[in-house]
């Protein structure tokens, strides 16, 4: 079979259980949520304390999901690799359940949220469990299980909202925490009964993956843990960093935006709105990152890399330049996502588009240093991207408002992709169709000034033609770039 072709099946696949699930989860959170609670204070904690969970997430697993596919890969330790992994994995799930109870007021206070301290041990329970999911989860891309991945990943978002609605609009909020309702506590904020129904999602979901593990025999190689916990440790620094690089704008902003903070976390809730339309893009750099990250390892001879990896970064471009210009040309259409009391920061949306389009060629052309072990130069190039968005968000959040986090996000992902380009030719070189992709780039830029300049030279709805010309334009252009790699899908 083509291994372009089956990796473009993976990516569907993989991208159906997830792309579903998130579209699910977003029609949930950002479409519902921002038109039921016309509330940005509760929608900014909602982005606020996830943005805490993405960090901790890999803090705690201690990249051990990414550890198994390197060594759960080979023959040798597929037996052990497993068994190796979950033991630290839950010694540190335990840690963390003990630190959010003992000291969830403090930190709930830290967070500025002194009255919630439930919102910390919530918060612990859904963290330990879904940590304890990733190695399951792990295990069953390493397999190629992808339909029950999917399943699963399905069930949680369905069960989630099911909950969600039973909670907010199906039980009379009066009967909450009284008679035979004794156990659903009542609770200040609507909001919190979105991670109410996390939580509960978050074990069932465990509870299903555990189940279809069967009987775990418990075998730790302590010389493979050794080679694991070495390997996967950089990872861990390369994981926080990049998730607060990612995901860590409101909590900035919440610390930084100059106004008090419950002003700032309402902007924050603006924000991350408009960051949720954004981020449509992310469900195909996350669905195209799952199938990347089984395939790079099962895929990394000499030859793989001069034949697949390039081409594959080079498919990616054009194909993401593509969601970019459906969201961005579709503009009026993807913000009645979000109720109009949101929409404040809708300008920052294609700024995000590219931030995350250099986000996806990043997560590309960084495999080299997972495949050659040489993890330590990702944590250093995370920790570069740290200190831009640090920088920017610091010196300019007070001075020009949440767009500061916008273009840090673009300008870090920018300065990542060229490190890990240069240093990775230089230590692991991967041959990339540099000039196409620039030009891809160059054309995707292009495509959406013209589309502004057209628009407010014309107006409506005349701008809304010129739009899908624009599109049908780039979509001629993709099809020409790789016509044979196209045809060569369906052979």
């Amino acid at each position: 079979m083509n291994r372009i072709r089956q990796f473009a099946g993976q990516t569907v696949i993989y991208g159906l259980g997830h792309i579903l699930s998130r579209i699910l989860f977003f029609l949930l959170i950002t479409v519902y949520l921002t038109y039921r609670l016309k509330d940005q204070y509760q929608y900014g904690i909602y982005t606020d304390l996830y943005a805490y969970v993405s960090l901790l997430i890999i803090l705690f697993s201690l990249r051990m999901d990414t550890a198994f596919f390197r060594f759960g890969s080979k023959a040798e330790n597929k037996d052990f690799a497993f068994s190796t992994a979950i033991f630290p994995v839950f010694i540190s799930s335990l840690v963390l359940l003990i630190l959010g109870f003992i000291f969830a007021k403090p930190i709930a206070a830290a967070l500025y949220y002194p009255d919630s301290p439930h919102y910390v041990r919530w918060f612990s329970l859904i963290l330990a469990f879904d940590i304890l999911s990733l190695l399951p989860y792990a295990r069953l891309r390493l397999k190629n299980k992808a339909r029950f991945f999917v399943y699963c990943k399905v069930f949680n978002v369905i069960f989630t909202i099911a909950l969600v609605m039973l909670f907010l609009e199906i039980i009379p909020r009066e009967k909450l925490g009284t008679g035979a309702l004794f156990f659903i506590p009542a609770l200040a904020y609507d909001i919190d009964y979105v991670f109410l129904a996390n939580l509960i999602a978050s074990i069932a979901v465990f509870i299903i993956l555990l189940i279809n593990l069967g009987p775990i025999a418990i075998r730790i190689n302590k010389d493979l843990l050794r080679k694991m916990l070495y390997y996967s440790f950089p990872l861990i620094v390369v994981g926080v960093f990049g998730s607060f690089n990612q995901f860590f704008a409101v909590p900035l902003q919440k610390y930084f935006l100059g106004e008090d903070v419950i002003n700032n976390i309402s902007n924050g809730g603006v924000y991350g709105a408009s960051q949720k339309i954004a981020s449509i893009f992310l469900l195909f750099t996350t669905a195209f990152n799952y199938a990347a990250e089984p395939f790079f390892f099962n895929n990394a001879s000499a030859d793989d890399r001069k034949a697949l990896y390039g081409k594959i970064c080079r498919l990616f471009v054009l194909i993401g330049g593509l969601l970019i210009l459906i969201i961005f040309l579709g503009i009026d259409l993807f913000q009645l996502l979000v109720d109009q009391s949101f929409r404040e920061a809708i300008f920052v949306v294609p700024i995000l588009l590219m931030a995350y389009l250099f986000l996806g060629i990043y997560y590309n052309i960084s495999i080299w240093y997972k495949l050659s072990d040489k993890t330590v130069y990702g944590a250093l190039i995370s920790f570069i991207g740290v200190v831009i968005t640090l920088f920017i968000s610091l010196i300019y959040l007070p001075k020009i408002g949440y767009v500061a986090s916008a273009w840090a996000a673009l300008l870090t992902f920018l300065t990542m992709v060229l490190l890990a380009y240069s240093i990775g030719q230089k230590l692991f070189p991967i041959s990339y169709p540099v000039k196409k992709i620039l030009l891809n780039i160059l054309v995707i830029v292009f495509l959406m000034f013209a589309s502004v300049y057209l628009g407010n030279l014309i107006g409506n709805p005349v701008r809304y033609l010129i739009n899908g010309l624009l599109l049908v334009a780039y979509i001629y252009y993709v099809w020409e770039s790789e016509k044979e790699e196209w045809k060569g899908l369906y052979q």
